[in-house]
């Protein structure tokens, strides 16, 4: 190697040197060499290179015309044309440009040096880092060697003054780029690539273009694409923190983010007092869960900017996570405060506000919400599940309602319309809400139930077993799904399979008294008593409140025919839940059985079959009444209405025939 141009030199102008030639420093200009030019990992140029043989390690913008060979290694950047006569391209190199291969070799470019009339040379200053030296050179066809202890140093010429390398349209380019970024603010993508390729005719060395043409790729998803203009505006102006922090949200587009949080950190070093750099490096390490960086980039931001209300809302999320809510609510009250007519953030209020168990509060942040854009479906929903936790069935079904109007074909709309109508026991409305929500997410295990409650109580057992076993696969850690399907195969008379499925619900939730009392029932009926009477008396003493323990005590005693202590507690039931028709007819007809409060017993009974006429365990309580009663022929009357909904039932014709033919006894 003749030369050698080390890391840091800076030089401006055309250049001619002989010989084998290693340049790693940052040229402007045009190259002539008669030999072997090498420009090395660290070298940018900026200019047109004519030579013998070219090989490019850096960076080079601009045309090369080889006389031999042109070699492009991996790692290396080329914005230009080729013209030579060989051409390897490394892998790994980047070259956007066109070539044109030479049939035959030219004149030699040391032929074209000697025969081309060159300027008078002037002094040009060559600078390095740290310090500078100053290279003078006169003579039009003098080189003079120049001793460096870092090794050989160059014979130049350099001629200052402007080449052909710099556009004489440089008045057009301006008019250009500006067009360009309106197309991009217009989101016009493809009128403005068209446009900053136009520019890219006018000069190559403009770092705006570049940056132009990186924001079009990075909103087509086009990322590598959009990395390397970044990375050329990079070149041309290092200095500029905007095209790395661009570069930054492209690497993490990519998922890149070790990349992303070195180009934020880059943006801050150049610019320390850039709230946006540090306002994304803080959502960057937010998203890593680096909570500490995080807090710190972000309170940085708000420090540094402050007219923007998204580095007040970012660490009110952060804050929110650490589940410092006074904190979290008033940093998202600063951002109100620039931002008071964005619905997103009073909705990020009031979750907060829900969060610190302030609700009339957070309710009147979702209003405000839905006040500035009655069309946002969240704030809908979120005051529509206010007002359900409340109990307000009204208020919640009405704003839902609304957030169906907005968005129908929303499956979880589908789902709370579905059991809003439920609890209000408007069984097809909630039918259809629920059939639509599975339709609409197959998935969602809370409508197979809820729809599965909700056909189980309609009777019809063999469509609700299939939606029950459904939830469970959806979701087997559901205990309440599995206690329903307990009670659908009891139902079906599969006991065994209830028991496993009661099993399964206690596992998950052992001391749920609901559940302990469906395996009661499977235990009833296989007239297991005792065992069930094990599982109910502890709980009667833990849930003294509880009227379906006492009732459910009451019905074992009843099978094991005690009467009088199953009349106890079916009184302490009713005691607790005057209201419960099924309380009321077991305790009529205990009454009956006993022969005791007659009266009573008559009361409670007609009260049921009031509210349900054509029950027929109601009817066969009432007749059993007028039995013992001394009033056989309206027994028989009313036993037979029974027998008219339940003709198979041997145990109503049973009560027909004893009422016909066996004297009752005479009331106690």
């Amino acid at each position: 190697m003749d030369s050698y141009f080390e890391k840091g030199t800076r030089l401006k102008g055309t250049l001619w040197v002989k010989g084998a030639v290693h340049f790693d420093g940052d040229f402007e200009g045009e190259i002539y060499s008669s030999d072997h030019f090498v420009v090395g990992k660290s070298g940018k140029v900026l200019g047109n290179i004519k030579t013998h043989d070219v090989t490019n390690r850096g960076f080079i913008q601009g045309n090369l015309f080889a006389d031999n060979k042109v070699s492009l290694m991996n790692d290396s950047r080329l914005t230009g044309d080729i013209s030579t006569y060989h051409l390897i391209v490394d892998e790994g190199s980047n070259f956007e440009g066109r070539c044109k291969m030479i049939d035959e070799a030219p004149k030699t470019v040391k032929e074209e040096i000697e025969s081309l009339e060159r300027p008078v040379p002037k002094t040009v200053k060559v600078s390095k880092a740290p310090g500078d030296t100053k290279v003078s050179t006169a003579g039009r066809k003098s080189f003079f060697p120049l001793k460096k202890s870092a090794g050989i140093a160059a014979v130049v010429l350099v001629i200052a003054g402007v080449t052909w390398f710099y556009p004489k349209g440089k008045d057009g380019l301006e008019p250009l780029v500006k067009k360009g970024y309106e197309l991009v603010a217009e989101k016009r993508y493809a009128d403005a690539e068209a446009l900053f390729k136009k520019a890219l005719t006018v000069s190559r060395v403009e770092p705006r273009v570049y940056a132009g043409l990186g924001d079009i790729y990075l909103e087509d998803k086009r990322y590598n694409d959009a990395l390397a203009q970044f990375q050329r505006a990079i070149d041309l102006n290092p200095a500029n923190a905007e095209y790395r922090i661009k570069q930054a949200s492209t690497y993490s587009s990519k998922g890149q983010l070790k990349e992303a949080v070195e180009s934020y950190n880059q943006a801050v070093q150049i610019d320390p007092k850039s709230g946006s750099a540090f306002y994304n490096l803080g959502r960057l390490y937010l998203e890593q869960e680096n909570i500490d960086k995080a807090r710190e980039a972000l309170e940085m931001s708000v420090e540094l900017d402050a007219t923007s209300f998204e580095p007040h809302e970012a660490l009110s999320k952060l804050y929110s996570q650490q589940k410092k809510y006074g904190q979290a609510v008033a940093e998202i009250n600063e951002a109100l405060k620039l931002k008071n007519d964005q619905p997103a953030l009073h909705l990020a209020l009031g979750t907060l506000l829900l969060e610190s168990g302030k609700d009339d509060e957070a309710v009147q942040a979702f209003k405000k919400a839905a006040d500035l854009f009655p069309q946002n479906f969240s704030a809908q929903i979120r005051i529509a599940d206010w007002y359900y936790t409340k109990g307000m069935l009204e208020e919640s079904l009405e704003t839902y309602k609304i957030a169906e109007t907005l968005d129908s074909n929303n499956p979880e709309v589908q789902a709370r319309l579905g059991k809003i109508y439920a609890d209000k026991r408007q069984n097809k409305k909630a039918q259809e809400a629920l059939e639509k929500a599975i339709k609409l997410n197959p998935k969602d295990a809370q409508s197979h139930y809820q729809l599965g409650k909700l056909v189980s109580s309609e009777g019809k057992l063999g469509r609700a077993q299939s939606l029950l076993s459904n939830a469970i696969a959806l979701n087997a850690a559901f205990a309440p799904s599995h206690y329903e399907l307990g009670m659908v195969l009891l139902g079906r008379e599969k006991v065994e399979l209830a028991k496993d499925e009661f099993n399964k619900a206690l596992d998950l939730e052992p001391k749920n008294s609901n559940f302990i009392m469906g395996l009661v029932l499977a235990l009833v009926e296989q007239k297991e008593l005792d065992k069930a009477l094990e599982l109910l008396l502890p709980i009667s003493k833990s849930e003294v409140d509880n009227p379906k323990v006492f009732f459910a005590i009451c019905n074992v005693y009843m099978k094991k025919g005690y009467f009088t202590v199953a009349t106890g507690h079916c009184e302490k039931s009713f005691e607790l839940d005057k209201g419960n028709y099924e309380t009321m007819n077991r305790l009529a007809w205990l009454y009956a059985k006993k022969n005791i409060n007659l009266e009573k017993a008559f009361e409670l009974s007609s009260q049921t079959l009031k509210a349900f006429p054509n029950r027929p365990e109601f009817i066969d309580t009432l007749s059993e009444i007028l039995y013992v009663q001394g009033e056989p022929e309206k027994a028989v009357e009313k036993i037979q209405e029974a027998i008219k909904l339940v003709p198979n039932d041997p145990y109503y014709k049973q009560q027909l025939w004893k009422f016909k033919n066996i004297k009752p006894n005479s009331p106690a």
